[in-house]
């Protein structure tokens, strides 16, 4: 998911039994997107706590992920999100840091190299053209990028 597709869930959006997610895509597209039971369990979690600490409720309209601002819950902001990011992959990852996009682009380019199929990827994505989604199969960078560090190693 886009961040943005990503903070604008609401409870109503979540599909613990077939673990889907119905999102909001580009355009005001409407999309399902299967989600790995691992993450709706964590997303499960989540919920459980969330009432208490943010003082959220459970009605069906209400967004997913909320902070608490005065005492009253409101939805995170791309920007929480983008520096929540930042702040975990930098402290799991040797001191660097990632933002939304890259994790994005990290899964799609796992899962292209995982399943070589670019409309199941397409689909994930939420991408219209085959086009865009042929940038996360490019075979031919890998080997560049091996070939450079070769030749880098040379200089030595």
């Amino acid at each position: 998911m886009r961040v943005n597709e990503l903070t604008n869930l609401k409870l109503k959006d979540l599909d613990f039994e077939s673990n889907r997610i119905s999102v909001i895509r580009k355009g005001d597209k409407s999309d399902v997107v299967p989600v790995t039971p691992e993450s709706m369990i964590d997303v499960r979690e989540y919920l459980n706590v969330r009432c208490q600490r943010y003082n959220a409720t459970d009605d069906e309209n209400e967004f997913v992920f909320v902070t608490k601002t005065q005492n009253t819950s409101t939805p995170l902001s791309n920007r929480t999100v983008e520096t929540l990011v930042k702040k975990y992959t930098k402290a799991f990852k040797s001191n660097k840091s990632m933002s939304p996009h890259k994790l994005r682009h990290t899964y799609a380019t796992n899962l292209m190299a995982q399943e070589k199929d670019i409309h199941l990827l397409m689909s994930q994505l939420g991408h219209t053209s085959t086009t865009t989604a042929a940038l996360y199969d490019n075979p031919e960078l890998d080997k560049a990028q091996h070939a450079a560090a070769k030749m880098g190693k040379r200089r030595k």
